[in-house]
């Protein structure tokens, strides 16, 4: 029996077939985890690829708003852990972490991922914060000097923050609904209301572990701390043309966003991704 006759032309075709053929899509490995520090445990969102991490870019950390959780990260943590690993920390106080200690400062919820960095043997990381966790942030930078190597900064308090309302729980649930107005005025028209909804909700849940956070936030000296700030950072606000803190940051330091806006940063996190993957493995 004769074989089948394979032409020039045929082996051309299969050729270009393998040539535009379609890269293997990489599987991300996502898991929930609870980390010892010295106040109790960590719950974090970890993702990473399944490439034996030998092709890993530098683990990126990222530290949520007040009144928020590690949750507000999940679609970032997927489109982000492609090339590297990716931790999203519940602060203490929020989420499934345990509580922070009474008077706890800013420095105290930074001292927490320093030893939730320190157990994972971590040698170097960029870090990510979103109002509150833009602030630990900056403290976990100064306390791990030469373990951070870029930050990203999301609207980052540049000066006092106002207290989140407060709210005495009744039999009738009397005055809840001014605190929910009062709390969405405060934190304006560009957050989608379906996500403050799901702030105020963790509000609730955590009560007056929340307000110790607001209270450390309140007192946290924001101008002088990024003065002195020594890293790499881009810096944006949701809704502004030019982050508040851009005007902080030392000489150079700084990288101006362009105007971000809520639905790209909660809805999009592909497009989010790239912008900040474009950052990170840019030459430091």
């Amino acid at each position: 029996m004769r074989s089948p006759c394979f032409t020039p032309g045929d082996l051309t075709r299969t050729l270009g077939a393998m040539k535009t053929k379609s890269p293997m899509r990489v599987a991300i490995n996502e898991r929930r985890a609870y980390f010892e520090c010295r106040w109790g445990q960590l719950h974090v969102r970890t993702a990473f690829p399944s490439t034996g991490g030998f092709d890993e870019r530098t683990p990126l950390i990222c530290l949520h708003d007040l009144a928020s959780t590690s949750a507000s990260f999940a679609g970032l943590v997927t489109a982000m852990a492609t090339d590297r690993s990716i931790y999203a920390i519940d602060l203490l106080g929020h989420g499934e972490s345990d509580a922070a200690p009474a008077k706890a400062d800013v420095t105290t919820y930074a001292d927490a991922v320093t030893d939730l960095i320190s157990g994972l043997r971590l040698r170097e990381v960029d870090v990510l914060g979103q109002g509150f966790g833009a602030a630990v942030a900056a403290e976990f930078a100064f306390l791990k000097d030469t373990v951070v190597r870029s930050l990203v900064l999301v609207d980052a308090p540049a000066g006092p923050v106002e207290p989140w309302p407060e709210w005495t729980p009744n039999e009738t649930g009397e005055g809840l609904g001014d605190v929910f107005r009062a709390g969405r005025g405060r934190r304006g028209v560009h957050e989608p209301l379906r996500d403050y909804t799901q702030r105020f909700a963790e509000v609730l849940r955590a009560g007056s572990r929340v307000h110790l956070a607001g209270a450390a936030l309140a007192q946290w000296p924001a101008a002088e701390r990024w003065r002195q700030l020594r890293h790499r950072a881009l810096a944006f606000d949701l809704g502004r043309r030019r982050p508040v803190v851009a005007d902080l940051l030392p000489t150079g330091r700084s990288l101006d966003g362009l105007a971000l806006t809520p639905e790209v940063f909660m809805a999009n996190p592909a497009d989010l991704a790239g912008r900040l993957r474009s950052f990170f493995d840019a030459p430091v």
